[in-house]
């Protein structure tokens, strides 16, 4: 296999996790914004373990600040910065003016 159809190949299966970490954000959104807690906190540990997972795959396979590999890199670290900044301003909330 060439290290083009490698890098492709590698490329859809960081795009696929990226995209299953966004569905999990999406899903903690709705959650606190509903107030299921135990769905917040399922939801937030598959975000951070697939962000988390996807930064030490591009550190291991040393794609982690190449060009064209950029896009993954910040996008694993925005999913995480993402829930991070809602968890610490707790938004959404339930009941807001709390």
């Amino acid at each position: 296999m060439s290290d083009r159809n490698r890098y492709k190949q590698f490329e859809q299966y960081m795009t696929g996790a990226l995209l299953a970490g966004l569905v999990f954000f999406i899903i903690y959104m709705i959650a606190a914004g509903t107030g299921t807690i135990w769905l917040q906190v399922i939801s937030a540990i598959f975000v951070f373990g697939l962000s988390g997972l996807c930064l030490y795959v591009l550190f291991q396979s040393k794609e982690l600040l190449k060009p064209r590999s950029l896009w993954m890199s910040v996008g694993a670290f925005a999913l995480a910065f993402c829930l991070l900044f809602s968890l610490i301003l707790q938004f959404p909330s339930p009941n807001p003016l709390a």
